[in-house]
């Protein structure tokens, strides 16, 4: 494909908004930016994206603005976030789910400032990389990312752990208005006894895995109860699949004082009968007289946010362009393929279909057909005026 010369007229009334966040021609290198990073079919890094873009746009532009500390990407995602939640259409009951996880991107050289060593799970391999935390809101078929953070190194002044960051993004999000109804969606790694004070403080509810290390008001620990539950207590469920079967589970309810958090709903979930203790999901809830086939129906939606994941990591490139020494160039170069991803669907939401699965990588195609076909129009046109004038003038 040729290198693109107009930036499309559609994307250019939207990011009229954004003006206000940059000074001198950033806006005009933002609004590009996210336009190649949807067009561009191979890896993002910034020099490939220069060569996609327009002459008067090279890597060093790029490179110039991920180097501005002026402009703050908090501000400019919050703005696009709000304008993607504007367009897409609410849903009947008012209730919002929010959804949080984390990722690891890998990384080979070693001046990231940013990069560190871990794992995501406790026997699992070590990786290196950058671990990235994602809010997300979902509701229907729709999945919004509203915030990220990157954990920072243990020993660096900015640390935080993931626990911390995970409230901060939710004690900064702040719902829709037509929101009646908040759940709280995570894994065992982000319940904590200051998190769960939090959600109830806000007036929301949660549903969410806990750790077996967790223990009742009388002082009993929840790996007791997993681990000598008679499969006798076990009732069968079953919830519908996407792939238009069924998924059986083995689950066992009871309402328990949890030391810390209160009444709340214990539910233990297993998808086959005589699978053993460490193979039971511990799932707990403070929605009032919730079901088992409720709590686990609302915990399996945590895999909405995988999809996010693995769509951000395929579609707009997630941690791609090569920007080291800096640790705010780091955070603003993810910051853009969030931005990227919610330009997506600001664009492309009637794609969406209201009921059934979608993908991010159609929303793309069809974005980029777009843009091409548009800028293909417009080279036409501006070869045939020219062939014109040269006539006239001739």
């Amino acid at each position: 494909m040729p290198p693109m010369t107009r930036l499309p007229a559609k994307i250019a009334y939207f990011l009229r908004g954004t003006q206000e966040f940059f000074r001198f021609r950033h806006q005009l290198v933002f609004c590009w930016t996210l336009v190649l990073i949807l067009v561009y079919q191979d890896k993002a890094t910034l020099k490939g994206l220069s060569r996609l873009g327009p002459r008067h746009l090279c890597e060093w532009h790029l490179r110039r603005f991920l180097c501005a500390h002026y402009w703050c990407w908090r501000l400019v995602r919050s703005w696009m976030v709000e304008a993607v939640l504007s367009v897409l259409p609410p849903p009947e009951d008012g209730i919002l789910l929010v959804v949080g996880d984390g990722t690891y991107k890998d990384k080979t050289g070693k001046k990231n400032p940013l990069a560190k060593k871990g794992r995501q799970q406790s026997r699992g391999p070590y990786l290196f990389g950058l671990q990235i935390l994602f809010l997300m809101v979902a509701w229907g078929p729709y999945r919004v990312p509203v915030d990220v953070e990157i954990v920072r190194r243990k020993g660096q002044p900015d640390h935080r752990s993931p626990n911390t960051l995970f409230r901060q993004m939710l004690d900064r999000f702040q719902p829709p208005a037509w929101t009646q109804q908040v759940i709280v969606i995570a894994d065992a790694e982000f319940p904590s006894k200051e998190t769960l004070k939090l959600i109830q403080r806000r007036g929301w509810f949660f549903a969410m895995s806990l750790a077996r290390t967790w223990k009742f008001e009388d002082g009993r620990s929840l790996k007791d109860l997993v681990r000598h539950l008679p499969h006798c207590h076990l009732e069968k469920i079953w919830l519908p699949a996407a792939d238009q079967r069924r998924r059986v589970y083995w689950v066992h309810r009871k309402d328990v004082p949890l030391r810390h958090v209160g009444d709340v709903t214990l539910v233990l979930s297993k998808t086959r009968r005589n699978d053993g203790p460490h193979k039971t999901k511990i799932l707990v809830t403070n929605l009032p007289q919730a079901s088992s086939r409720l709590v686990v129906a609302l915990y399996a939606r945590r895999w909405s946010v995988e999809l996010l994941i693995k769509e951000l990591k395929g579609v707009t490139g997630l941690g791609q362009p090569q920007v080291t020494k800096d640790p705010g160039r780091v955070e603003r170069s993810v910051s853009l393929s969030v931005m990227a991803y919610l330009l997506l669907l600001r664009m492309r939401h009637q794609d969406i279909p209201q009921r059934g699965p979608w993908s991010a990588f159609t929303l793309k195609r069809n974005f980029a057909w777009e843009v091409c076909q548009l800028q293909l129009e417009h080279s036409f046109d501006r070869r045939l005026r020219k062939a014109l004038s040269t006539r006239k003038a001739a």
